[in-house]
């Protein structure tokens, strides 16, 4: 007699692989989108190491060391301005003032988050308030 799985046997494995993979999937989820947030602030922070560069080599120059850019608007060259590694906002305002200061509002279409730095913050924090590119501007930071 040969020797094979009954088709109970076999559909109660695939209910066990079914049940692990409704518990993990979520996991892995949130995994994943904590990573894409965590690759965001970094690039932003990626971007304010920048900005005191920018604003070294300009005030060599003797040349205006503030800075604004419209990630959603500029073109290219104003976006490439600041070196750096890491994946650019997809939108979001970027801001160095006269005095070096950076104030900040980017947004990621991957991450869905708009991440902010007030000129007087140290940190780069997500604003969970803030949903859509179009409220993430340096405007709407600060509103509650």
């Amino acid at each position: 007699m040969k020797k094979a799985f009954t088709l109970v046997e076999l559909l109660a494995v695939i209910a066990i692989i079914a049940v692990i993979a409704l518990v993990t999937t979520p996991i892995v989820i949130d995994v994943i989108t904590s990573s894409r947030e965590k690759a965001f602030i970094n690039s932003a922070h990626g971007l304010v190491v920048s900005a005191s560069t920018y604003q070294a080599e300009r005030q060599a120059l003797n040349e205006d060391t503030t800075l604004f850019i419209d990630y959603k608007e500029s073109d290219e060259t104003v976006k490439d301005l600041l070196k750096t590694d890491g994946k650019l906002p997809d939108a979001g305002e970027f801001m160095i003032d006269s005095l070096g200061k950076v104030t900040l509002a980017l947004w990621s279409d991957e991450a869905h988050i708009c991440v902010v730095k007030g000129a007087k913050d140290k940190e780069i924090l997500v604003n969970e308030s803030i949903t859509s590119a179009l409220e993430c501007t340096i405007d709407n930071i600060n509103k509650e």
